[in-house]
Formats: structure tokens, sequence, C-alpha cells
């Protein structure tokens, strides 16, 4: 996964994601012992890859994060690791 993919994963409009390749948040284990770098890399695998997306109660949920460039250093940095 590169900068340039998770940026286009971030652009993709809720309405053009299948939801049924979207986890259940539910679903998403953190495991809060786990140093930043491999929690992030566990939720990422977790989420399919996909960061932005997922599902709640049924519903497709788009998130955005606040320091996007922090975020996706930091996904690169996991990326790297893996």
């Amino acid at each position: 996964m590169t900068v340039m993919s998770l940026e286009e994963l971030r652009k993709l409009d809720v309405r053009d994601v299948d939801p049924e390749t979207l986890p259940d948040i539910k679903d998403i284990h953190i495991d809060p012992s786990l140093p930043p770098e491999q929690r992030m890399a566990s939720v990422l695998q977790q989420m399919n890859g996909n960061p932005y997306f997922f599902r709640s109660a049924g519903l497709v949920v788009k998130t955005s994060f606040k320091g996007e460039a922090r975020l996706q250093a930091l996904l690169e940095d996991c990326l790297e690791h893996l």
C-alpha cells in the first residue's frame, strides 16, 4: 500500500463502496498492549486495507482523520515493517 493508494481510498464516495467488502466495526479488535505501529497495522489488516470505511449496524461509515499527513506517514511505516 502506498500513499497514493491511501489517497485514492480516502477520496472514494461512500456510495461507491460495496458494503459486503467492509468489516463490521464491532469485529475490529485493538490490542492496547501493542506499540502504536503494530496496533495500526493490525487495525489496517482487520479493515481489509481500507482505514476509511467500515460498517456499523448495517450502515456504511466513512471516517476522516485529523492530521491526515501524520496518519499516512504512520501507515507507511507500518506497511514497510510488514
